[in-house]
């Protein structure tokens, strides 16, 4: 009976995602609509994560999870709505390009390009349409306070540089320089100065040379990235996003104000750092090389100011800023960039556009520089000193300069080497205070998720973009700290650039499993039950008595096995030895992301491949067993993140003083140091029941230099979840 399989009884999808991970929705009071915590006004909505991918399909008839009266939601909307609703009024659009995974070109003369460049705008746009007309349908308080209260009603942030472009012949690029009409050719490779070359999207296809009818040959698409000034000004004025909100007002019929502030980000400057890096390393000297490299980006960079600078004197935009990964890097490594290279790059724009300052040292408007991101999150801590550093430059965080006084940063001193580039950087800074804006904002990126080394290598010095290129070197053997053990195959114990760590409790069912019963957080159901889901060893158990196969061991004591015998013997041997693996290294599991990777590209195909087919009862027990060691896992490895976030910390004595576990904190050290977190030290006190993320984000708002956390939400409960964190922050 076990060489029977159905393969809608054990495939990947039903085995690995029987069980939802995501969060539940808390009771959020939402009824005081103009008492909000002002923490909310911290929060800014995402829609994507570092994938670059939404996370539901792009469809909106395919993808509807919302309902407002007769009227079914894109889920987009369905987010922004439950934002709105509880006084969260800034969402950030997804970076460009748009592109589903195995994607194929279109011919030169298409538009696939095009649209992948600017679908998640549009996507933006009409769900937000969606949001403010159900909005209005409401009879509440919100609603009122949105449409008549002073400011803009909300505000959509936009990344630009990265875009997909078709890769042409010198021979049909010099056809398409002079043509006008929307097609991809207008986005080709090479079509504007600074185009730099990140990835391959697609490798084109060659016609059948055999077939003289076949003329279907498709050129190769590339991932460029662009911070020229024509590039900026292009990208924003046929961007659908802008032209939709460009106007400052718009009037409903109800004559409902929907004002939409619009700001443009630079996205990752130092990309360019990197391509000249690429494009130039056997040219010159290492020191050289790499200093060449960074004036090469703020060129860029400038460039790039300088076309913000003219769309918002022509009113497409509202202002502008920077999203950089490298911003929260250490200044040795090869794609830091610098915040006072951001401001300087910024007054410099502002000089080039509208000139300087007049006989009494003043001018008439600054720059429109508003916002400054870079990730930041409970382990990345160097993020939020990069944060409070900006924010003493403006005298806006409060801290030892005072409130509201700036730094004397730039100040000439006998004891600084006047020859110095940053001494000297500094003082041009200063002298250029009335050019740039009073204050700006300082938003924190991936608050729930932190990458080893920043996520761009692991060693300091990385000239690259992907863990394939530029040199970037392997990760340590760090699969398993306690004994050093190393495996080629992404098992679940790895955290790297590609499983970074996940600071989140999940949900588990606390109950029997495959019966009605509560879910309850990984945190409590540890608390209560112990490191494993209450139902993990009885099904444990329950699957290798299963695949004991002791009815054909008993025959072989008094025959010979049949050649189909002798095959289910080995097939339960495998299924006994793989179950007995996973449940072995279950405590050595560091990423759950990593370990559903392993179960689709390793465990289940091996099923497959050694067994003709698969019983009913079989595929039952296996997919039974993945169930509960999935959630073992989620609760081993929200165990570990915990424990290290926590260091050695153990409990808090009635004074306040905090207890440590000395062995315990010197272990946690040498992990966090390993994997690039080496700027937290000591440890927090995390409550025991208080889920991960809801810790995590109440940190970040409870730091006062930052101005807002950007919080990747896919469905409308996890809106819920961080407003809870906002509403129990506090700041002082």
């Amino acid at each position: 009976g076990y060489l029977r399989r159905s393969p809608s009884l054990l495939s990947p999808p039903s085995c690995l995602r029987a069980f939802s991970s995501t969060s539940i929705i808390h009771n959020v009071d939402n009824t005081h609509h103009y008492h909000h915590s002002p923490q909310r006004q911290k929060l800014h909505i995402g829609f994507a994560s570092l994938s670059n991918t939404l996370p539901f399909e792009t469809t909106p008839s395919n993808t509807t999870n919302g309902r407002v009266g007769d009227k079914e939601l894109d889920p987009r909307a369905s987010i922004m709505l439950t934002a709105l609703r509880g006084g969260v009024r800034s969402f950030d659009c997804p970076a460009p390009p748009l592109i589903e995974k195995n994607i194929q070109s279109s011919d030169k003369d298409g538009t696939f390009c095009w649209m992948a460049n600017r679908q998640s705008e549009v996507n933006i746009g009409n769900a937000f349409d969606q949001a403010w007309e159900a909005l209005l349908e409401e009879d509440d308080g919100e609603a009122m306070n949105v449409t008549v209260g002073e400011g803009s009603a909300a505000t959509i942030t936009c990344r630009l540089g990265y875009r997909s472009a078709v890769v042409l012949s010198e021979k049909d690029a010099k056809d398409a320089k002079d043509d006008t009409t929307i097609t991809d050719c207008q986005e080709r490779e090479g079509k504007f100065h600074g185009d730099t070359r990140v990835n391959v999207l697609f490798p084109g296809k060659a016609a059948d040379e055999d077939n003289e009818e076949d003329s279907s040959s498709q050129p190769a698409v590339a991932l460029v990235h662009n911070l020229s000034q024509e590039y900026v000004l292009h990208s924003l004025r046929t961007s659908p996003l802008f032209e939709k909100f460009k106007l400052n007002e718009t009037n409903d019929n109800n004559n409902n104000k929907k004002r939409v502030s619009l700001i443009s980000l630079a996205h990752n400057p130092e990309t360019q750092i990197a391509a000249y890096l690429m494009n130039n390393y056997h040219q010159e000297s290492k020191t050289q090389l790499l200093q060449n490299a960074r004036n090469y980006m703020k060129d860029a960079l400038k460039s790039a100011f300088v076309g913000y600078e003219i769309a918002v004197a022509e009113g497409l935009i509202d202002g502008y800023g920077v999203d950089s990964n490298g911003l929260s890097l250490q200044p040795n490594h090869d794609m830091h960039l610098s915040w006072r290279d951001v401001l300087e790059c910024a007054a410099d724009a502002y000089l080039e556009v509208h000139g300087g300052v007049d006989g009494n040292g003043k001018t008439s408007s600054s720059s429109s520089l508003k916002i400054i991101r870079l990730p930041g999150n409970v382990l990345e801590t160097r993020g939020l000193k990069i944060a409070n550093e900006i924010n003493s430059f403006f005298g806006t965080s409060g801290d030892s300069y005072g409130e509201g006084i700036p730094s004397e940063e730039g100040l000439p001193t006998f004891t600084e080497d006047q020859n110095d580039p940053l001494v000297q950087q500094r003082q041009k800074l200063r002298k250029m205070r009335k050019i740039l804006p009073k204050s700006v904002e300082v938003y924190v990126t991936r608050p729930l998720t932190a990458y080893p080394h920043g996520g761009t290598g692991w060693d300091q010095s990385s000239p690259g973009l992907s863990e394939s290129g530029g040199g970037i070197s392997a990760p340590p053997a760090f699969l398993n700290v306690d004994n050093g053990s190393s495996t080629e195959s992404s098992d679940g114990k790895k955290i790297d650039a590609k499983h970074p760590v996940r600071i989140l409790d999940y949900q588990v069912e606390s109950g029997p499993i495959g019966q009605p019963g509560d879910l309850s957080w990984t945190n409590l159901h540890y608390n209560k039950y112990g490191p494993r889901p209450s139902a993990y060893q009885p099904i444990l158990n329950a699957v290798l008595s299963h695949f004991d196969a002791d009815a054909i061991l008993e025959a072989s004591l008094e025959r010979e096995l049949t050649v189909e015998e002798r095959e289910t013997l080995e097939g339960c041997k495998l299924i006994r030895d793989m179950v007995h693996d996973l449940d072995v290294s279950l405590d050595t599991m560091k990423s759950f992301a990593a370990y559903e990777e392993y179960l689709v590209n390793v465990a289940v195909p091996l099923i497959y491949g050694s067994f003709e087919e698969l019983d009913e009862e079989s595929a039952g027990m296996l997919q039974l067993f993945f169930r509960v060691h999935g959630m073992a896992v989620r609760m081993v490895v929200s165990r570990w993140t915990r424990e290290m976030l926590m260091g050695g910390c153990t409990d808090v004595d009635p004074i306040g003083d905090i207890k440590t576990d000395k062995d315990q904190e010197e272990k946690m050290e040498k992990i966090r140091q390993i994997l690039g977190f080496g700027d937290l030290k000591g440890g927090y006190n995390i409550p025991g029941d208080a889920t991960l993320q809801e810790f995590a984000l109440k940190n970040l708002l409870d730091e006062s230099a930052v101005g807002g956390v950007v919080v990747g939400c896919s469905r409308p409960d996890h809106v819920l979840e961080a407003v809870r964190a906002a509403d129990t922050s506090n700041p002082e």
